[in-house]
């Protein structure tokens, strides 16, 4: 995060997770972006496990705010096990970083992104299909265009985390490497090897049982209940650059989000992270 003063009061700005800067008038509270600060510092290895972190006082001062705002964004870590308070001694990273490296989705494409130092992904297939049904609907092309197919494995301390499938059309999988595809996100593969930038996504969120072939992926029991994230990338020019399925084992996944209340005109309701595209809706309104 940066050291620019945050309004303590109005909670303004958001650092993304690349270290891109700061989101103005994201509703973010601050407790949660120092927080976030600290646990992308964890998950990159900048803050390694039994590392110290700094004391209230100096994290107080690195990110201009109150210690109050500090307090609350350690109590967030703690409470997820990736901090050890020592009585006396001060607070370390503890050794719970692997099992937290899985994507934290918040409204933000670059949460996508992020692939910590225990992440490795492994390619299943990189092929040629035929849009058909539901596919050749979501790209709006006829029946029979060529699209590109990719599935792999999302490994995390070297064991299956997740399965993602991803169609893309032709034009676009036609510039990306297949030894890319182990190294890098392909949502950055998109823009910067087929020069495709990405502009908003709209995400679906269900509950499915494994099949055989999940089943073997994952490592799990055939009918394991599965989380399934269903991604749909558009380009500026509004055309479908990217179709994701991704399958997270849910014993070892858990979807990190938060509301922000609105307290504009009218009766005040719950804000959710992942706000539609202006023009797209409404916002959504949580029932609590």
């Amino acid at each position: 995060m940066r050291s620019q003063r945050l309004d303590e009061d109005n909670v303004t700005e958001e650092r993304s997770p690349r270290g891109r800067g700061h989101r103005p008038h994201s509703g973010i509270p601050l407790y949660y972006q120092v927080m976030r600060d600290l646990k992308e510092q964890m998950i990159s290895g900048k803050l390694s496990p039994g590392q110290q972190l700094p004391s209230e006082a100096q994290l107080t001062a690195r990110f201009h705010v109150s210690r109050v705002v500090v307090r609350q964004a350690l109590q967030i870590l703690d409470e997820q096990g990736l901090i050890i308070k020592v009585r006396g001694k001060g607070t370390y990273v503890s050794q719970k970083l692997a099992e937290d490296a899985t994507p934290r989705i918040s409204g933000s494409l670059e949460d996508l992104i992020h692939m910590g130092p225990e992440v490795s992904i492994r390619v299943v297939e990189f092929r040629l299909v035929r849009a058909a049904g539901d596919l050749a609907e979501a790209f709006a092309c006829d029946e029979g265009t060529d699209l590109f197919h990719v599935q792999r494995v999302r490994l995390v301390d070297d064991k299956p985390l997740a399965v993602l499938v991803n169609h893309m059309p032709y034009e676009v999988g036609a510039c990306i490497p297949l030894s890319d595809l182990s190294r890098e996100p392909l949502i950055v593969l998109i823009e910067t090897r087929a020069g495709r930038q990405i502009e908003w996504a709209s995400q679906v969120f269900e509950a499915v049982a494994a099949d055989e072939q999940m089943a073997d992926l994952l490592e799990v029991d055939l009918l394991t209940p599965l989380l399934k994230l269903t991604l749909t990338a558009y380009s500026m020019d509004g055309s479908v650059v990217d179709l994701a399925e991704v399958f997270y084992r849910s014993d070892r996944y858990k979807h990190h989000g938060f509301l922000t209340r609105n307290r504009g005109n009218g009766p005040a309701f719950w804000n959710g992270s992942n706000d539609e595209p202006a023009g797209n809706g409404a916002p959504h309104k949580a029932s609590l």
